[in-house]
């Protein structure tokens, strides 16, 4: 994966430079990116069942084929897998917030159960900065089945941490 920003389109169709962030956010969740291949994806049960939608600067919108194996008992996806795909999320947000690589961690993360979530199915996963200091952000995630009413919502504060970071190729 390359160090430098990429250039791109706008929804306007206007030039924009992306940050070092972006590029690896979109980089990292195309088809066969390296975020499939991290293991705990594969150990959770995500790789292959995430798709991003669309990446800016702020935002990651995905889309989540929620498999059985995430299930309770019940058929209902387990609310700690919904809220290990909430984190993942909220580190692709942040990411696209940095103009280098860099270490971060989640402080803290709360959830909100508001319906279940049936496995077998569909959620649009969408993820947003609601505010960002230069080392720390408070972002959001909602998770929402097809007719676009809301099962669960995460809150995340993320901050940079010093750690030797190092890139795999």
């Amino acid at each position: 994966m390359s160090d430098t920003a990429a250039l791109n389109l706008d929804r306007a169709g206007q030039e924009t430079a992306e940050n070092w962030g972006l590029t690896a956010v979109k980089q990292a969740l195309a088809p066969g990116g390296r975020t499939y291949d991290l293991p705990f994806m594969k150990t959770a049960g995500f790789s292959g069942t995430v798709t991003l939608l669309h990446a800016e600067k702020g935002l990651v919108d995905l889309e989540w084929q929620a498999e059985a194996p995430l299930n309770s008992y019940d058929g209902i996806v387990h609310g700690g897998m919904q809220a290990a795909l909430a984190d993942i999320a909220q580190g692709h947000a942040y990411s696209t917030l940095i103009d280098a690589p860099c270490g971060f961690s989640t402080v803290d993360l709360s959830s909100r159960y508001l319906r279940p979530m049936p496995s077998g199915q569909t959620y649009r996963v969408t993820t947003h900065v609601l505010e960002s200091t230069r080392r720390t952000a408070l972002i959001e995630t909602i998770m929402k089945r097809a007719d676009g009413k809301t099962l669960s919502r995460f809150v995340g504060n993320w901050q940079m941490v010093e750690r030797d970071f190092k890139l795999k190729n």
